[in-house]
């Protein structure tokens, strides 16, 4: 058994793991009585393991079918993703925009966060980096990361919150995330705004790191 067949086995076996207990079973928070529709693809984090899984899934059938190669255009669009999903997890938890208790936690819980919000995502880049390619064509390629870029706020926006009513803050109720109920609609703007250019240079960035500094930037 070759070196890639086992990274790609390891890399499937824990993304399924995680894509059934995560998004199946909704077992990524402590489920509380109206903030449940949706299920665990409320949560961006469950957005990003489910794109991981596809491609994990897609990079086991390449090792049976070298000419499958069809997924290599979602590869740009989830690099992004996990950037933004680590950068954002971390800092928003640094200040306590999502009011989480982890003092209680289990090593068990422990290692599952760090691997929702960094170990998937560096098999995701080992994965891109050394057997994939990425950044091939920028016509198929920027619409998957415009694609979940507004998929996601649309259906928090138009679907979470209105059929939600916790967590609870001082503006609203019905957002996955605590601190997006303590912002107006201009707050929620401004804060989109900023993941957006962060997106957008996560985008530029990754594309320097597979391609190298010799390229244009989209």
């Amino acid at each position: 058994m070759n070196n890639r067949l086992i990274f790609r086995a390891v890399a499937f076996t824990l993304a399924f793991y995680f894509f059934v207990r995560n998004i199946i079973y909704g077992s990524y928070v402590i489920q509380i009585e109206g903030a449940t529709w949706g299920g665990g693809l409320r949560f961006l984090t469950n957005w990003n393991l489910l794109l991981n899984f596809i491609i994990a899934t897609c990079a086991l059938v390449n090792e049976r079918d070298r000419n499958f190669i069809s997924y290599y255009f979602l590869l740009p669009g989830s690099m992004v993703l996990n950037v933004l999903v680590f950068l954002l997890y971390w800092l928003i938890r640094l200040f306590g925009g999502f009011g989480v208790q982890t003092e209680d936690w289990s090593i068990f819980q422990i290692l599952s966060d760090y691997y929702a919000h960094f170990g998937t995502s560096a098999f995701l880049f080992y994965e891109v980096i050394l057997y994939s390619k990425a950044f091939k064509n920028p016509s198929k390629e920027l619409p998957v990361f415009a694609g979940i870029f507004i998929g996601y706020i649309t259906w928090m926006e138009f679907f979470v919150q209105i059929n939600n009513t916790a967590p609870c803050g001082a503006v609203s109720c019905g957002f996955p995330y605590e601190f997006l109920n303590d912002l107006d609609y201009i707050g929620r703007l401004i804060f989109y705004g900023i993941v957006l250019f962060m997106g957008v240079s996560s985008w530029i960035g990754c594309k320097k790191l597979v391609k190298g500094p010799g390229h244009s930037l989209f």
